[in-house]
């Protein structure tokens, strides 16, 4: 009967997945997001095996599983795992580009050189978040995960993991994450190790661009904010972000502006109509929609003034650390992942206030809390960073300084080829 029931379920999805273009057009991410988890969960209930008994097989290394060519948050991690493991010179890795149904951009060719179609060494990490591990089964079965240790890379970004996720622990021997926040909310709820291995940073821009490129002036103080609207517009809260800008600056002051990077276009109309309706009046906001290559939004980053994410909640802030890196003060708030980087110091830290979310946004649940930032305290570090030179460059010194210091490809390796050695003694007796 169980069976039956799977084997039905089975064919609904490969439905949904065929038809999932008129879907986009017709029914809301959120509600798209909710369904396919649902129908995964039921079309493919897990074979729970005793992995003590297993004999793990292949040579030593790590079979990289992840969207590695998807141009969004999610494949920027994925190639960045591929990075640090690289910078190691020590760890033989092969990766397996995971596409599902992820409707991201795949162009990003970084890492195609590495990529294989099967497993052959004895870890898996799949850079794949929580709730998208039932994807993996769905498409692999046990195979994949039969005779391997398995590590689930993931993010989340609220305080409490959900309890219609825990399944995934299920497929795994243990979790990295990337920040002590991600850690905390995890290892609550977790039946395996989670071990916090972050992300590295390195940010190059191969072909240079100047602000022309983007269709932005020349000799004005620019600040950058930058967002997907598949990660949901109300967490990553760019909406914040312009209201301080307003709150700092005249819409006619033609010295300063925002420039406002919006990934995703398509997937929440609404959202970005909301955006234009608040930016109104204000001649100093540019927006720049669409999907840039990693090189040019690199390069964006390079040719503006400061980064900006008012966020709500984070499960790393790259934006905020790739921005650092190049020298660019950081304005976020002060709450969540980004405080393992962002200090007093380095960067500049907004106050919040944490408020109930009140009603749910997709995964984040009603009965959950996340930060309110302080829109005055925002708009005075804007103005500060743009009238005092000497505070601008103390800042960004600073915060390049740490970045490079403490989140290197080689640092973030090392403590990967760490972690991998002391499985390695542990599991499989080396």
């Amino acid at each position: 009967m169980v069976k039956m029931k799977s084997n039905f379920f089975k064919i609904f999805y490969k439905i949904a997945v065929h038809l999932k273009p008129l879907a986009v057009k017709i029914f809301p991410l959120k509600f798209r997001r909710k369904m396919k988890y649902l129908l995964l969960s039921k079309a493919f209930p897990l074979e729970r095996k005793n992995k003590s008994n297993y004999v793990f097989e292949g040579e030593s290394g790590i079979n990289l599983v992840g969207y590695s060519r998807a141009e969004m948050g999610i494949g920027e991690s994925c190639r960045i795992a591929a990075r640090s493991i690289d910078a190691t010179g020590q760890i033989n890795f092969g990766i397996i580009n995971f596409k599902g149904t992820n409707s991201a951009r795949m162009n990003d060719m970084t890492w195609v050189h590495k990529e294989t179609t099967k497993p052959t060494y004895n870890v898996n990490l799949f850079h794949i978040n929580a709730e998208q591990m039932m994807e993996i089964y769905s498409h692999y079965g046990n195979s994949i995960f039969e005779k391997r240790y398995n590590i689930g890379y993931w993010h989340w970004e609220l305080p409490d993991f959900p309890d219609n996720w825990k399944e995934s622990f299920n497929l795994v021997d243990e979790i990295w994450v990337p920040s002590t926040f991600v850690a905390d909310s995890i290892a609550q709820k977790s039946p395996v190790p989670v071990v916090k291995i972050p992300h590295s940073i390195e940010v190059s821009v191969r072909d240079m661009r100047e602000r022309s490129y983007f269709n932005l002036p020349q000799d004005v103080f620019l600040f950058l904010t930058m967002y997907d609207l598949k990660s949901f517009q109300e967490r990553k809260n760019p909406m914040a972000s312009i209201r301080a800008f307003q709150t700092a600056f005249l819409p006619e002051d033609e010295s300063v502006g925002l420039v406002v990077k919006v990934n995703g276009v398509g997937y929440a109309k609404e959202d970005l109509e909301e955006l234009y309706d608040l930016i109104g009046e204000y001649k100093n906001i540019y927006v720049i929609e669409g999907t840039l290559t990693r090189n040019d939004t690199n390069a964006l980053i390079f040719v503006t003034d400061s980064y900006i994410s008012l966020h709500r909640s984070e499960g790393f802030g790259l934006g905020l650390a790739e921005a650092m890196y190049l020298g660019k003060p950081a304005v976020g708030t002060g709450w969540s992942s980004n405080l393992d980087f962002m200090k007093h110091d380095n960067s500049c830290i907004v106050r919040y206030t944490l408020v109930d979310l009140k009603r749910d946004f997709g995964p984040y649940k009603a009965y959950q809390y996340w930060a309110d930032p302080d829109i005055e305290h925002a708009a005075y570090y804007m103005r500060k960073l743009r009238e005092d030179k000497s505070y601008y460059e103390q800042v960004s010194l600073r915060g390049e300084e740490y970045i490079k210091q403490n989140y290197s490809p080689h640092i973030i390796g090392r403590l990967i080829q760490k972690r991998l050695e002391y499985i390695s003694m542990w599991k499989f007796g080396g």
